[in-house]
């Protein structure tokens, strides 16, 4: 479908709010509006309130990736080019949170609070420990390095699913390069207590990018973005993948459950209800469980992850990045607990 035909009725506001400073968020900025972009409106209405407001709460990075919450409700930032992660809060605008960083790109929390990143310079899943350092996770499987680990997630035992094309050691702006030897684009499970990695069965995706389960952990959920190699050739895949997972954590099942068709397929976030919010080319895109398209919003650019968050106030927002930019959207609807 061409994108001009998938605008309907519905505007956002548009607040920007702050640079890369230490300046309070409660700035007063300008506003600007811009189109939502959906087949079913009501349906989305019901996740993104039809008056709602995209703010601009950074826009000086270079690469925006890895949206992480941190406990003190502040949230981090993947700069990826400029080889750091951002830190933005409501007191402190944006300041500094880690560099050099390894050309960190997603970072996700383990069930005991530690912060956990996929490292396109380390080629590795490292820890942030109690101290303050870095400890490496896992770096290989086999005997063979891995390529440059893109996204992860956390599952309700503590195991570590994380997505390993080869974007960052192929693309030099975005780690020390290398060569590929894993022989191929893949995913993998790995549980920090028992230091055992399991390559996971997805042949259905060829370049692994988001990764997302389900909120009963019984699917899984890949952006496969082969497309990303090469962008003229549409015969590249981008879709959402998604798998059943059993009681042994085996998949089964691979199917399309859908065709992205805005760009490149990146981020993936689930809300409580199960629904998958993915992002692609400057759109986010939502599908219902089943794969059943709910709506799509457009940006003023190329968006990349998604991270759901309850504000103090009680207000749900989703924290988005991707280009220069952090944006916070308020929607009606939470993340998974």
């Amino acid at each position: 479908m061409e994108r001009n035909t998938m605008f309907k009725q519905g505007l956002l506001a548009l607040v920007v709010a702050g640079s890369l400073s230490s300046q309070a968020f409660a700035e007063t900025h300008p506003t600007a509006d811009f189109k939502v972009a959906t087949k079913t409106s009501e349906a989305l209405q019901q996740l993104i309130p039809a008056q709602a407001k995209l703010e601009i709460l950074e826009s000086n990075a270079k690469w925006s990736e890895g949206p992480l919450v941190l406990k003190d409700n502040s949230v981090i930032w993947s700069d990826i080019v400029n080889n750091r992660v951002l830190q933005w809060s409501e007191k402190e605008g944006t300041t500094t949170w880690l560099y050099p960083a390894q050309f960190h790109n997603g970072h996700a929390m383990d069930n005991k609070g530690h912060i956990l990143a996929a490292s396109h310079g380390k080629r590795a899943i490292e820890r942030q420990e109690t101290d303050g350092s870095w400890r490496v996770l896992v770096d290989l499987y086999e005997d063979k390095k891995l390529n440059s680990p893109n996204d992860l997630i956390v599952d309700k035992e503590g195991e570590i699913w994380f997505t390993d094309p080869t974007f960052g050691i192929l693309k030099k702006e975005e780690g020390y390069g290398g060569n590929p030897v894993a022989g191929g684009e893949f995913s993998y499970r790995y549980n920090p207590e028992t230091q055992k990695i399991v390559r996971l069965n997805t042949p259905e995706v060829k370049t692994p990018n988001g990764i997302a389960l389900s909120p009963d952990q019984k699917t899984l959920y890949i952006a496969d973005s082969q497309l990303g190699h090469n962008p003229n050739d549409n015969s590249l895949r981008h879709h959402l993948v998604a798998y059943d997972i059993d009681n042994n954590k085996n998949l089964s099942n691979g199917r399309d459950l859908a065709n992205i068709t805005t760009g490149v397929p990146d981020g993936i976030a689930v809300d409580e209800k199960g629904n998958i919010w993915v992002t692609g080319g400057e759109y986010i895109h939502i599908f219902a469980p089943d794969g059943k398209e709910i709506g799509s919003i457009k940006l003023p650019t190329t968006v990349a992850n998604i991270i759901f968050n309850q504000l103090p106030n009680g207000k749900n927002v989703a924290y988005i990045t991707g280009s220069n930019t952090l944006y916070r959207l308020e929607v009606a609807v939470q993340g998974i607990k």
